[in-house]
């Protein structure tokens, strides 16, 4: 059976040129590149992506997520795997949400330069270069948003 994850390449990791490197790391760990996209940031799709952290967070958050992500490029990936923890899976691979925190062998581990402290003092976005569903639900939720509907209903038929 395939299972489904959702990553998205967040600005740092565009700058940084890390791309190719992450898909390599979920490709060696048995997952198909389902679908790649690309999309420029609007003010409406960061506040949709992010409704619920600002709803818990407030409007400081709000402000941050729009300026550090209106106006720059991501690259959401569909990626599959066999057997039915690809989410956990990716999730397990990407590292912790601070990468600073992230274990060696994870992909903000290897690659993060950034850390949760510094952002906060910063009063920026931390960056951990990349997004990852951490649900079947979020994930259904994020494809209505960083792909074309069409492409969302034909995974959704799939689950």
């Amino acid at each position: 059976m395939k299972d489904y994850a959702l990553i998205i390449m967040k600005p740092d990791a565009l700058k940084a040129e890390l791309v190719e490197n992450i898909i390599r790391r979920f490709i060696q760990s048995d997952y198909k590149i389902e679908m790649v996209g690309y999309k420029q940031v609007t003010s409406e799709l960061i506040l949709n992506h992010y409704a619920e952290v600002i709803e818990k967070l407030g409007d400081w958050f709000r402000d941050i997520v729009i300026k550090d992500f209106v106006g720059y490029g991501m690259i959401p990936v569909i990626l599959s795997q066999e057997g039915e923890n690809a989410i956990a899976n990716a999730r397990e691979l990407t590292g912790a949400t601070d990468p600073a925190a992230a274990a060696p062998g994870t992909i903000r581990g290897d690659f993060g330069k950034d850390s949760m402290e510094a952002a906060n003092r910063e009063n920026r976005s931390c960056h951990n270069l990349v997004h990852c569903s951490d649900s079947k639900k979020s994930f259904m939720a994020e494809l209505k948003l960083w792909f074309d509907p069409e492409i969302a209903r034909m995974f959704q038929m799939v689950e």
